[in-house]
């Protein structure tokens, strides 16, 4: 079979979970949207809740944004008072960041609205087709890591909530 006839009969795989990154990426933005709440901030949000008391560098890691951006869009969390961030007991220059009792409360909402999307968007499969879906998603992030872990998450990290589950 030439390359040209197998492109036409099947996009290719990453193709396809590059498309339906962009389709789940839009359609979580939309139901966050009444929230107030980004994306990347519902996924840092989400962190904080799995994880309490993360660096700014540890949440852009496993957020996938830079440092800088990170620190803005913290800036902004804690101004609507949804975050707080204290000073490291162990490295001075270090700020930890947790939620606050309005951030839980708004992640609970946010998580509601994203649970609907997925049920949408997922509501093709069944359960058991589901489950074998994540197990190879995971393992295929797993599989793509960077091998350096100040270049990405750890494998040991939990998946944002934004990558559902």
């Amino acid at each position: 079979m030439s390359e040209i006839s197998r492109r036409a009969q099947a996009p290719r795989l990453s193709y396809m979970v590059a498309r339906l990154d962009r389709l789940v990426r839009a359609r979580i933005s939309e139901s966050l949207r009444p929230h107030g709440v980004s994306v990347p901030q519902y996924t840092a949000l989400g962190l904080l809740a799995d994880r309490p008391e993360l660096s700014n560098a540890q949440l852009a890691r496993r957020s996938y944004i830079t440092a800088q951006a990170m620190h803005q869009m913290l800036g902004a969390l804690e101004e609507r008072g949804l975050i707080v961030r204290t000073a490291s007991p162990d490295h001075g220059l270090i700020r930890l960041t947790r939620l606050t009792a309005d951030g839980e409360e708004l992640l609970v909402h946010c998580d509601r609205a994203v649970d609907r999307v997925e049920s949408e968007m997922f509501g093709a499969l069944d359960d058991a087709e589901r489950q074998v879906l994540h197990r190879l998603l995971g393992r295929t992030v797993a599989a793509a890591q960077p091998t350096s872990v100040s270049a990405g998450p750890r494998p040991d990290d939990p998946a944002p909530k934004v990558s559902g589950g």
